[in-house]
């Protein structure tokens, strides 16, 4: 039996969450035999354990979570390094950079054959102090020499983890876009002629990288153009003070929702999506939007800039339009301007919400994800068994006295 060990540092809100779940899932479905080990929840992190089969084999390691505690964080280490003793896997996977490190450590402490790591965004950027992060990034770039394959969510993440930060070559990076189950937002009826107001989503934690002050400067600017755009924020966190002063100004034109377990009555209410993100992987919330043929206007930052369908049909006021999406520059005029135009022009909506659709169905499917890694796994598991064969036929055969 192919056993893996599966570990993510929490099951918070967000996408890496959803990732794993389906990933446990689907490569048992396949003939893997999977450990989930995960984490606790920070109070502003909004909690998804709730996604976990009855019938998976979860591991909790309560004192593993994204804070830097060393005196907590080696606790954490010791209680991996007998969880992988005691299921001797022969895949470690790890996912999102807490779990990656103290996960791939406890790997290589106890020589688990493979050892891979997915990078679901990029914590080296706005997230840590400079002295912090010239530490993590000493440490990736040790934990990289001893891992045999490291996932990316998105083209773009390999050329700032390889070439920018140099955490390790080319040709050890893999490209596995996300997977989610799409069934239920590709049933969601589309925006069809959809009657004033615009209505426009934001879903995410309301921490400093998702940039919450620039929502509220873009609502606010928006806001004071037109009375035909109507603002819908779901999360929670740090940050929802800000949101709800602006819900008091703005009453009933920016409503704040809180944490929202099912987001699809949400996205069926709006019409488009918004993102103010500093930094990003892969936004579940815009896979799940577009695939509910809601098409997104961003900021071009991380795996964004993959999310985007075809070429720049146009350039200007600080906006690049493509068929599904626009990418903006982070400034509250340029969200108002792409979203005016959006509530003028319902047909040019409606056309880039179907080429959402399109464009999510064939490239976030959760079955696509599940044969990639399962190729992925395969492909390493060849190498590591033709490696060991290799060494044994180059030993010095004993001689008998």
């Amino acid at each position: 039996m192919r056993k893996i060990v599966r570990i993510i540092t929490r099951l918070n809100i967000g996408g890496p969450a959803l990732h794993t779940v389906v990933l446990t899932d689907g490569m048992t479905r396949r003939g893997y035999q999977t450990v989930l080990v995960t984490g606790t929840c920070e109070a502003e992190d909004g909690d998804m354990s709730y996604l976990v089969n009855q019938d998976d084999a979860v591991r909790w390691v309560p004192e593993m979570s994204r804070s830097v505690h060393p005196w907590k964080n080696l606790r954490a280490l010791f209680q991996i390094v007998r969880l992988i003793r005691a299921e001797r896997p022969l895949i470690v996977h790890t996912h999102t950079a807490m779990a990656g490190t103290l996960g791939r450590l406890a790997a290589i402490i106890c020589r688990v054959p493979v050892i891979v790591h997915t990078f679901h965004g990029n914590s080296l950027r706005h997230y840590f102090s400079p002295l912090a992060n010239r530490v993590f990034l000493a440490m990736e770039r040790f934990l990289a020499r001893r891992t045999d394959a490291i996932c990316v969510v998105a083209p773009q993440q390999v050329d700032e983890l390889s070439r920018d930060f140099r955490i390790a070559p080319r040709d050890k990076f893999r490209v596995i876009p996300l997977g989610v189950d799409l069934d239920a937002y590709l049933s969601l009826p589309e925006c069809a002629a959809p009657p004033p107001p615009l209505v426009v989503g934001w879903l995410g934690r309301l921490v400093p990288v998702k940039n919450v002050p620039l929502l509220v400067a873009a609502a606010e600017e928006t806001l004071r153009r037109t009375d035909d755009v109507v603002f819908l924020v779901a999360g929670d966190g740090p940050g929802r003070k800000a949101l709800q002063d602006a819900a008091a100004r703005f009453t009933g034109r920016f409503v704040w929702l809180g944490w929202q377990k099912d987001i699809l009555p949400l996205l069926a209410r709006c019409h488009v999506l918004l993102q103010t993100s500093l930094n990003e992987g892969t936004p579940i919330a815009l896979i799940q939007g577009m695939a509910a043929a809601r098409p997104f206007v961003s900021t071009a930052v991380g795996g964004v800039v993959d999310m985007v369908h075809g070429s720049v049909r146009r350039d200007g006021n600080g906006a690049r339009w493509y068929a599904n999406a626009v990418l903006v520059e982070p400034r509250p005029e340029a969200f108002a301007d792409s979203l005016c135009e959006l509530a003028e022009d319902r047909g040019a909506l409606l056309q880039m919400g179907r080429e959402a659709r399109v464009f999510a169905s064939m490239r976030y499917r959760k079955e696509r994800l599940l044969s990639d890694l399962d190729a992925l796994y395969q492909e390493l598991i060849e190498r590591k068994l033709s490696a060991s064969s290799a060494v044994r036929r180059s030993a010095p055969p004993t001689q008998l006295d």
